[in-house]
């Protein structure tokens, strides 16, 4: 075989692969065309159908919100998800939900039967959420950087969540779901010998079928990183990893705006040459209620709607002419 032969069947052979890797990506998620895997979280408190609008005007696929169960039994709070899902569905945007609780599972984590219980009402209201919104759904993902003792109230992760999630997985697996379950939006990608690649094959073993997908938030991972990252999911657990989470703040000591800029043009460049199943963007406003510069300046936008840099490079890669 000559050299320029072997290019030729090289390069159809990556093409093969990538057609590939589209239609499993939206096999995975059906609510999500092939081009359009990449979303952006915003808060369901602010989230307007302008906003939505724009978000669909620059490209992007879906919306992230979060959802907490805890506050669920509060009207005012049901009327701010209800509106959120109706914003996004103005502009023909589905959601990824992630749903956690913000307190503690339980009073004695020690416990195993009380984190079982706690997991089988987790389960109902994950399905009740799913019940109403299943129209409108991309996926609902579990929780969200549990191995973060700040998300992960219950504490002591290493004893308490595989009993809790498995109390979940059970219950859920006895009822017809016919949306995808990602989890667990881990705040560090599964690594060899890491709590969370502990807690996963456990609960991927005796539960096999309770995940589509295995959620991460890569925010200091190279290219490279993250295509190793996805690598080691799908050989530990034979699921595909997705990216519910990632951003990068406009600080001057992260070269403000347009070096904020620059790493959103390569993050996306990036997860689009790996063919990432599900990315979502963190985030699309500025938050001024974050506890610092740092959480108020992730947005692609200012808090007041004005775009970034950040935005305009996205929207580049995400619709172009």
């Amino acid at each position: 075989m000559n050299a320029s032969h072997f290019k030729r069947l090289a390069a159809s052979t990556l093409l093969m692969l990538s057609a590939a890797s589209q239609v499993h990506a939206s096999e995975l998620f059906p609510a999500l065309a092939a081009n359009k895997t990449i979303g952006v979280q915003v808060k369901i408190q602010s989230f307007t159908s302008a906003d939505a609008e724009k978000i669909k005007a620059a490209g992007f696929g879906f919306v992230r919100f979060g959802i907490w169960t805890n506050s669920l039994g509060g009207s005012a709070y049901q009327k701010q998800i209800s509106d959120a899902f109706a914003a996004a569905k103005s502009a023909g945007l589905p959601v990824l939900m992630t749903v956690r609780s913000t307190k503690a599972l339980t009073t004695t984590p020690g416990n195993t039967s009380e984190l079982a219980a706690a997991g089988e009402l987790f389960a109902n209201s994950v399905s009740a959420l799913e019940q109403s919104y299943s129209t409108q759904l991309v996926a609902i993902e579990i929780w969200n950087e549990p191995d973060l003792e700040k998300y992960w109230p219950t504490r002591n992760f290493d004893t308490t969540f595989v009993p809790f999630m498995s109390a979940m997985c059970h219950s859920l697996g006895q009822k017809a779901q016919m949306t995808p379950l990602i989890g667990f939006g881990f705040a560090k990608a599964p690594s060899a010998g890491t709590a969370s690649t502990v807690a996963l094959n456990k609960i991927v073993s005796d539960y096999p079928k309770c995940l589509s997908a295995i959620s991460y938030h890569p925010y200091s991972l190279s290219g490279a990183q993250i295509s190793n990252a996805q690598a080691f999911i799908q050989q530990n657990f034979h699921l595909p990893g997705v990216i519910s989470e990632w951003g990068a703040p406009s600080l001057s000591s992260n070269g403000g705006t347009e070096g904020q800029a620059s790493k959103v043009r390569t993050f996306i460049s990036d997860v689009k040459k790996l063919n990432v199943p599900l990315t979502s963007l963190y985030e699309w406003k500025n938050s001024d209620s974050g506890g610092n510069d740092r959480e108020r300046n992730f947005g692609l936008l200012t808090s007041d709607g004005q775009s970034k840099p950040a935005e305009t490079a996205a929207k580049a890669l995400l619709m172009p002419q």
